[in-house]
């Protein structure tokens, strides 16, 4: 489902509009707008994959990561929001590094960014940005807003009616694994996201997110980690993962950095 495109320079020049607005002369204040009957739900990103080598799948999943918004986005896109998130080092500012950077220099804030709507099989997002003491709603492609989110630190949230079930029981082609014992995310990894991210020809399940307090993060498991074995039970495959997480799981060996390592949970 491709996104529209939009110049950068229609970016630029909004943004640049809506900094240098001076803040509104004081008077009453308007009639507030009614609250919508059902609010945008807090969603970030659960899983990144390769569908070809052109474009990426992206899920950004409910806090209780039973519910996602799956969009697709192209190659660079994708990859800009996969830099963005690991906060990778890249040798000169990537465009969406720049407008970061553009915006904190103008004391502009995004407040959070939203996807909005789908229609015609195009997802639509909007970027609340705050400079001049003003809010304004922007107009945005998802994988712009999701790249400056990952960069600013900006919440993100999704339309409740764009939330679809994930990880459903039975469903053996599914592509991410909430793990709930553990406290952690993990999707299938195939070459082209192992290549992306430095882990060519490694095998595994990736790390996608990992939760607050959970047993995985107390255990020392970080988001980007590749999981290689449960217990010492060669992990290949999602299916396998599934397979071998039981009700308790003493050990998990994971390749980071170009190394393995075994970390034992608590």
């Amino acid at each position: 489902m491709p996104e529209r495109d939009r110049p950068v320079f229609l970016t630029l020049c909004l943004l640049f509009f809506a900094v240098s607005m001076e803040a509104p002369a004081a008077g009453p204040d308007p009639s507030p707008s009614p609250a919508p009957t059902a609010g945008p739900v807090p969603v970030h990103i659960s899983g990144i994959r390769m569908m070809d080598p052109e474009q990426v799948l992206l899920l950004l999943a409910d806090e209780t990561e039973e519910r996602a918004v799956p969009i697709s986005v192209g190659r660079d896109q994708g990859i800009a929001i996969y830099l963005g998130r690991m906060k990778a080092d890249t040798p000169r500012p990537m465009t969406h590094d720049l407008l970061a950077n553009i915006l904190t220099v103008l004391g502009a804030v995004i407040e959070r960014v939203t996807v909005t709507d789908l229609k015609a099989d195009v997802y639509f997002a909007e970027i609340s940005l705050k400079a001049a003491g003003k809010v304004h709603a922007i107009d945005a492609r998802p994988s712009d807003a999701i790249a400056l989110a990952v960069r600013t630190g900006a919440p993100m949230f999704a339309a409740p009616s764009l939330l679809k079930s994930v990880d459903v029981p039975g469903r053996p082609d599914s592509t991410i694994h909430a793990d709930r014992r553990l406290g952690l995310t993990v999707q299938e990894l195939d070459r082209d996201l192992a290549e992306s991210i430095g882990a060519s020809g490694v095998t595994g399940v990736l790390v996608s997110s990992v939760a607050r307090g959970g047993p995985a993060e107390r255990a020392g498991i970080k988001r980007g980690d590749i999981v290689r074995a449960l217990d010492g039970r060669a992990i290949v495959s999602l299916p396998a993962y599934r397979e071998a997480a039981g009700p308790v799981v003493k050990s998990l060996t994971v390749w980071r950095d170009g190394r393995e390592s075994t970390f034992r949970t608590p």
